[in-house]
């Protein structure tokens, strides 16, 4: 059916020691997003982990399908954040940077199953972030469809949460972008390096932008 399509990331955190419980009761979850998926009512959905981070990226045409429904029980092992008059466990992050725009269901349906998935994550420095998004608007609507169709860059506080799916799909034809101005830097990555926190932990190559641990995916395609 073709329908209007929602794409969401949720960012929750488990309580502490409770990282290997959380991964597993995520994992437990793959039958209910599996029927919910069947019912029409999901298209994809992800859950990946860092630490007691967990991120839930999913799509679907049921835009009231909350990430407490996904959860389930998981949500007992998660801890409240504050900011709203009702007790929360996931948050939203806002979507500043994509290539591809669900249409709809059917303009948004994988030919294929994708190979895999995965997200990195960065954090921006704080003075930072409005530049950042100035620049990564820019070159979306600038040049849409430049890269991977399904790519989501999303943002919360200052960390950064990017999706990608494998083998890229590059949309022909593209979209048409919002702005007809050609401003995007031609050193791309010499003009982005000045925003990033680089991380000290994390395993060379990836002191920018880190891989994180896949635990769930329901497949679309």
């Amino acid at each position: 059916m073709n329908q209007p399509l929602h794409r969401f990331v949720y960012r929750a955190q488990c309580h502490p020691g409770q990282e290997e419980a959380t991964a597993a009761a995520w994992r437990a979850r793959s039958d209910a997003l599996g029927s919910l998926q069947e019912k029409g009512q999901l298209m994809t959905a992800s859950v990946f982990q860092w630490g007691r981070h967990s991120f839930l990226y999913y799509e679907t045409s049921t835009a009231t399908l909350t990430p407490d429904v996904l959860a389930g029980e998981v949500g007992h092992l998660l801890e409240e954040w504050p900011g709203d008059s009702q007790p929360r466990r996931f948050v939203p992050m806002m979507d500043i940077f994509h290539c591809g725009e669900p249409r709809s269901t059917d303009n948004w349906q994988r030919t294929t199953a994708p190979e895999t998935v995965r997200a990195r994550l960065t954090r921006l420095q704080p003075e930072m972030v409005s530049s950042y998004i100035f620049y990564h608007y820019q070159l979306q609507e600038e040049k849409p469809g430049n890269f991977d169709k399904y790519c989501l860059i999303s943002i919360h506080e200052n960390l950064l949460f990017f999706y990608q799916e494998y083998p890229q799909v590059v949309e022909s034809p593209p979209r048409v972008g919002k702005l007809a101005t050609h401003n995007t830097p031609d050193d791309w990555h010499g003009t982005m390096f000045p925003h990033f926190l680089l991380w000290d932990d994390a395993p060379a190559g990836e002191e920018i932008w880190r891989r994180i641990e896949l635990v769930l995916h329901i497949a679309n395609g």
